[in-house]
Order: structure tokens, then C-alpha cells, then sequence
């Protein structure tokens, strides 16, 4: 009986992302997808960092230009 029930269970999570047990309602969510998710997130906080550093390197570089060249 309670193998019956684990590879139903099985054969559900392998077809359908979303499936439902009774009352309760399940969301399965594949592991590329949340580590893709990660990556991406990763490489926009560094985009993030790098445009920043830039910018205030920048304003540090013009700012130090107009108080030496007086």
C-alpha cells in the first residue's frame, strides 16, 4: 500500500509541477531552475557593484580634477 502511494506520488512530481493530495496543495520547483535563478541574481548584484564603483570612482577622479587645477 505505501509503495502504491510513493509512486504515485512519483509519477505525479515527474509529470506536473503542480499537483494536490487530498486538501494540500504541493509546488514542486526544479533545482536548474532555482540555481539559474541564483545565477542570475549573482551576476546582477555584480553588474550592480561594478557600475557603482565606476560611478564613484568617477566623481572622486572629476571632484580631485577641479580642486587641484585652481
Amino acid at each position: 500500500m505505501k509503495n502504491q502511494k510513493s509512486s504515485r506520488i512519483n509519477d505525479l512530481i515527474n509529470n506536473d509541477q503542480d499537483f494536490t493530495i487530498g486538501n494540500n496543495n504541493f509546488k514542486t520547483t526544479n533545482i536548474n531552475i532555482l540555481l539559474n535563478r541564483v545565477r542570475q541574481e549573482k551576476k546582477i548584484k555584480s553588474k550592480k557593484r561594478i557600475f557603482l564603483s565606476f560611478f564613484i570612482i568617477s566623481i572622486i577622479f572629476f571632484t580631485s580634477i577641479i580642486v587641484f587645477t585652481d
